[in-house]
């Protein structure tokens, strides 16, 4: 899968097409998960407050989920 970067703190690699989205660190520590069909980030270590907030808000942006409903 093709890593992504938010900026040199972090970069993003999806595990599997449609499945979860691995946050690392500049130093390759896995920071989060985040899950984009529930939208659902869990946190693996701490972070500063600014910082999860713009991870969680790219997260969102790149990778959402289309709905069941607006296939239809």
């Amino acid at each position: 899968m093709k890593t992504q970067v938010l900026t040199s703190a972090f970069h993003f690699k999806r595990v599997t097409p449609d499945g979860l989205v691995q946050v690392f660190n500049e130093n390759s520590y896995l920071m989060a998960l985040y899950n984009p069909s529930t939208g659902v980030s869990s946190w693996q270590r701490v972070v500063l407050a600014t910082q999860k907030v713009t991870v969680e808000r790219w997260l969102e942006e790149h990778y959402r989920v289309k709905s069941a409903t607006a296939k239809a």
